[in-house]
């Protein structure tokens, strides 16, 4: 399966006691695609199982961190996967930041942009040597000189799997745009934040790789807060901001409303606060909520949502995990399967 993924997806994880009904309420709620996040849990893994558990439903991981793996054993993976579901699997990449991948995977971070365009190269690579090509790669940072103890050319009519690329800023945009078949943008953002920055960095991306737009899946990230009591949701969704505020990474989102000064306050309430959630939720007001999440009752979130899909290929709902209760995280879940699911019949 290719091509550009559309409609919703739903970022789902946990207990592996729970996970497969979860894809499987996802597949039979009419949701498009699940996604895999790798925080506490391996996200191959996560992945597999949400493929055994389904029939139709597209899974992809968000992320799978890059680095700290060898392209050719990421290539493999996902080549193996797309056998294994006929083509419903989504390979997303992600760089992480550098502290987390030099202190808790011991692995290298220098000139990330780089080393993902040729991370992606590498693993476009292996998979020309399963459809019977005489390639190599050669790169810089990593290298593709032979092919594996099978040889080339053992599966030519086979499709390549896909790989999309979380990116922030320009220059891992740039090598998302240029190299890989998606994009996947973080849920901290605003509708401003896309329209202006996110969408036509894109486009020039794409058109300076000489790439056609049909050809490119804009997937992006929503923080989706949902709940009868509005003010549950909506403090969950300031708790979130608030934690996301305090990371430079997320500076020109803010800086697209003039709110930078934001991240200052946020910081001096985390750490005085000593990452209190309540504390942190009361310094997020009601407009800055609304700016960077969506969060309410069933019926206040459903236009708010669609406003940002109208501009996107596929929108990822997920909700606040910082500090949320793990039976909240279940409630948002499936309050998010029946606000936007388009049942099936099985």
């Amino acid at each position: 399966m290719s091509g550009r993924l559309g409609g919703y997806g739903v970022a789902i994880g946990g207990p592996y006691a729970f996970l497969p009904e979860l894809a499987r309420q996802a597949e039979g709620h009419g949701f498009d695609a699940v996604w895999v996040s790798e925080t506490s849990q391996e996200s191959i893994v996560q992945a597999t199982v949400c493929l055994t558990a389904t029939e139709r439903i597209q899974v992809g991981t968000n992320i799978t961190l890059a680095f700290p793996r060898s392209p050719t054993i990421t290539a493999m993976q996902a080549w193996d996967l797309d056998e294994l579901s006929g083509g419903r699997f989504i390979v997303g990449l992600g760089s992480q930041v550098k502290r987390i991948i030099e202190e808790r995977f011991s692995s290298a971070f220098d000139q990330p942009a780089k080393r993902m365009a040729e991370y992606v190269q590498a693993m476009r690579t292996v998979w020309r040597i399963e459809q019977g090509e005489d390639v190599t790669f050669d790169g810089d940072l990593y290298r593709v000189l032979r092919p594996g103890l099978g040889g080339p050319g053992r599966a030519a009519d086979r499709t390549m799997p896909r790989a999309y690329v979380a990116a922030v800023g320009p220059r891992m945009t740039a090598a998302a745009a240029t190299h890989a078949d998606g994009i996947l943008g973080h849920p901290f953002t605003s509708l401003r934040y896309l329209t202006d920055g996110v969408l036509p960095r894109i486009d020039e991306a794409l058109a300076t790789a000489g790439r056609s737009r049909d050809d490119f899946t804009v997937a992006q990230g929503l923080i989706l807060c949902i709940a009868e009591d509005r003010e549950v949701a909506r403090r969950e969704a300031a708790t979130q901001i608030a934690f996301y505020g305090t990371t430079p990474n997320y500076l020109p989102v803010f800086a697209a409303h003039g709110d930078e000064h934001l991240m200052d306050t946020f910081r001096e309430v985390f750490v005085a606060s000593g990452k209190d959630p309540e504390a942190m939720a009361a310094a997020v007001d009601d407009d800055v909520i609304d700016r960077y999440a969506v969060a309410g009752t069933p019926d206040e979130v459903r236009d708010r949502v669609a406003e940002f899909s109208a501009h996107l290929d596929h929108l990822i709902l997920g909700g606040a995990w910082y500090r949320v209760p793990p039976q909240r995280m279940a409630e948002n879940l499936w309050a998010i399967l029946e606000t936007f699911g388009r049942p099936t019949d099985g």
